[in-house]
């Protein structure tokens, strides 16, 4: 394995808070709030030395690299779903003048492009991709669950297109015997990037969500640095505990398995 990596990739698409100095003047968030706007501690929480990672370097709000990059405003209705979005997570307007279509096609060709760009010249060395992500642990206002608590670790498979349940249930069982509530494709079952990028047949992959409240003060906004320590730990564990698997599977074209495997 090249570098003696395990063959697992970790994206964290939303880990950044950075916005270029020319697209901060058009908005109209404060700084708190544009900052809120990141999957806080992802970075460090997924960040596996003996996994290939992939970071955003620039904030969702420039570009969400797990939405689709044709999935543009308009077509989005001005929600918090497009690539470009127009509203942040608790239903705020981000732009004084919503941007055109030309800069929306810029900034997806400047660091959309790039990111998955870079998550294809990576495939060849990998058998498995986890999509790391946080989550506020009640639903904010602008989700389906608002104001509900969610459980500890959501597992997002786009209803097992990406990965097979029994690999999903493995992967449950893994949080479940640490002491964590696990909920499947509840209430995210994963976006674009899993969506684009995995398939059971071909590269197996699941989102994972984590609860804020296990490693951060909601409210202050600071970490808890202990408990992000010991999750970066289990992330570890479990990255360990997929490539053991797969390496005593085989082939997951040609070995029956690793085809109940994923």
């Amino acid at each position: 394995m090249t570098e003696n990596k395990l063959p697992i990739l970790i994206t964290i698409p939303h880990c950044s808070t950075f916005v270029p100095a020319e697209l901060r003047r058009l908005m109209m968030l404060r700084d708190w709030q544009i900052h809120r706007m990141c999957d806080p501690f992802t970075d460090v929480i997924f960040d596996i030395p003996k996994a290939y990672v992939v970071k955003a370097k620039i904030s969702r709000l420039v570009a969400d690299l797990n939405r689709a990059p044709d999935d543009i405003e308009s077509e989005a209705k001005l929600s918090t779903a497009g690539v470009v979005a127009s509203i942040d997570i608790d239903g705020n307007p981000i732009y004084k003048t919503p941007p055109s279509m030309d800069m929306i096609m810029e900034r997806v060709t400047n660091y959309h492009d790039t990111f998955h760009d870079k998550i294809d010249e990576l495939k060849s060395n990998v058998k498995f991709l986890i999509d790391g992500h946080s989550m506020r642990s009640a639903g904010p206002s602008t989700r389906p669950d608002a104001g509900q608590q969610r459980a500890d670790i959501v597992l997002g498979n786009r209803d097992y297109t990406t990965c097979s349940r029994h690999m999903t249930r493995k992967i449950m069982r893994f949080f479940e015997d640490r002491g964590f509530s696990v909920q499947i494709n509840n209430p995210y079952k994963g976006a674009y990037l899993i969506g684009s990028h995995c398939s059971r047949k071909g590269l197996p992959g699941i989102q994972i969500e984590v609860n804020e409240k296990l490693f951060m003060n909601e409210k202050l906004h600071r970490p808890y640095k202990r408990k992000l320590q010991e999750l970066r730990k289990t992330m570890g564990l479990l990255v360990k505990e997929i490539a053991e698997g797969i390496e005593t599977s085989g082939n997951p074209k040609k070995s029956v398995a690793q085809s109940a495997l994923f």
